[in-house]
């Protein structure tokens, strides 16, 4: 998922192509499958939103990006890279923007779109490229796409010029690539989190409380900060306070510097968290473990990130009651299985008894009524004829053919057609 770095790359692109340049046309490629994906506008407003106004500037805060437009009009686009979000510009052969020119066209043929890809394209590239959901031409000849692989990128056009005062920036906590909070305000916003027990790597993940990192920058963070994810807020010490704060800028700063190729340094977490194992070992040979914490796959080194013998029991005891709570949901679940199972059976018995007592009861019906019919037979004999019944007129409308098979009266069921 793009995370703050990411998306600070890709602001970085668009202010150097986009700048002082007006919007002359915007396209959707996948128009139906994209338009829930517009939150509080529609793809026409929001088109309506860039079409013929000059881009200013390119402004983000977290993992969110927007447009500052140099008019008076109350209009603001914001874009959110979702899970595989990017943007791509065809331009000059001879920018790279940080990656090598081969890289960029081996990825860009193999469609590799499983993380934020934000470069410039050569000009021998096919394009417009695979899986690109909105398509910008500029007043100075730049083509520029979106593109998102799995479609989770959310777009959000604000009646206002100061987004940040506005939802969704308004919750947002601070930046800390903008506005790293010095230590002693960083130890009053600790002090001042509304839950004080919460765990490390739930805490980085709260956007309100920081925003824009995500899950690998904050295992990153606790790495460095020789920090469990497990551990609790309130249990942090003044040395702990002080080691979070520190890696939390250093992890952010280097992975910004570093663009889009991510050359971090060969002893981050990040080289050797991306397995397909369950276990593996990090640049000083120490297990890799891996763990659900904070409703995210976290990677931490058990000997590198310890936990004291109280903290340990404590997340031992929760994690024995988290599973036997599942445990007792499966076992509820398996029974309620069973017993529709033993209901469906006895349904399905019953129903076959009562077609076998239909069965026998029809075949007596029908030798009741051919006794009935006999004996009528055998009685006509003996009455005089009957005086023939005077026809009916027919009418001049048509008749509707009528099957001898016994009708069956149903319950309509009234439908309801939403549009």
């Amino acid at each position: 998922m793009p995370e703050l770095p990411e998306v600070e790359y890709a602001r970085r692109l668009l202010a150097r192509f986009l700048t002082h340049t007006h919007i002359t046309k915007v396209s959707y490629p996948d128009a139906d499958g994209l338009a829930k994906r517009f939150l509080n506008c529609t793809p026409n407003s929001f088109a309506d939103g860039l079409v013929n106004r000059k881009i200013l500037d390119i402004k983000r805060h977290g993992k969110y990006l927007w447009f500052e437009m140099a008019d008076q009009k109350p209009l603001t686009p914001i874009f959110h890279f979702g899970m595989s979000g990017g943007f791509r510009i065809k331009s000059a052969p001879d920018v790279t923007y940080l990656k090598e020119l081969e890289h960029v066209k081996r990825k860009a043929k193999n469609e590799v779109d499983g993380q934020c890809e934000s470069f410039v394209y050569d000009a021998d590239l096919t394009w417009p490229p695979r899986f690109t959901r909105i398509r910008f031409l500029t007043s100075t000849g730049h083509d520029v796409c979106y593109t998102d692989l799995r479609k989770f990128g959310r777009f959000h056009l604000i009646d206002s010029n100061e987004p940040l005062s506005c939802l969704p920036l308004s919750k947002l906590g601070f930046d800390p690539y903008l506005e790293m909070p010095k230590l002693d305000d960083f130890k009053d916003l600790i002090n001042s989190y509304r839950s004080k027990s919460i765990e490390l790597k739930a805490l980085l993940l709260d956007q309100a409380f920081c925003a824009g990192i995500g899950n690998w920058i904050a295992d990153e963070i606790l790495y460095q900060s020789h920090l469990h994810p497990r551990k609790r807020l309130n249990t942090l010490t003044d040395d702990q306070l002080k080691s979070l704060h520190k890696n939390i800028d250093y992890v952010i700063r280097t992975a910004v510097d570093a663009g889009g190729s991510h050359k971090f340094p060969p002893e981050w977490l990040f080289h050797f968290r991306w397995t397909n194992k369950r276990e593996t070992e990090d640049y000083y040979k120490l297990k890799i473990q891996f763990d659900t914490v904070g409703g995210r796959t976290s990677a931490y080194v058990p000997k590198r990130q310890l936990l004291s013998d109280d903290e340990q029991h404590q997340v031992d005891v929760r994690l024995a009651a988290r599973d036997a709570k599942r445990a007792s949901k499966k076992k509820i679940a398996k029974n309620d299985d069973n017993t529709s199972d033993d209901q469906e059976n006895e349904n399905s018995v019953t129903v076959v008894r009562s077609k076998g007592l239909r069965k026998k009861r029809s075949k007596q019906e029908m030798i009741e009524s051919d006794f009935e019919e006999e004996e009528k037979e055998e009685n006509a004999e003996d009455e005089p004829a009957p005086t023939p019944p005077r026809k009916k007129k027919l009418s001049s409308e048509p008749v509707a053919n009528i099957s001898n098979r016994p009708q069956r009266s149903c319950r309509q069921k009234t439908i309801n057609y939403h549009v």
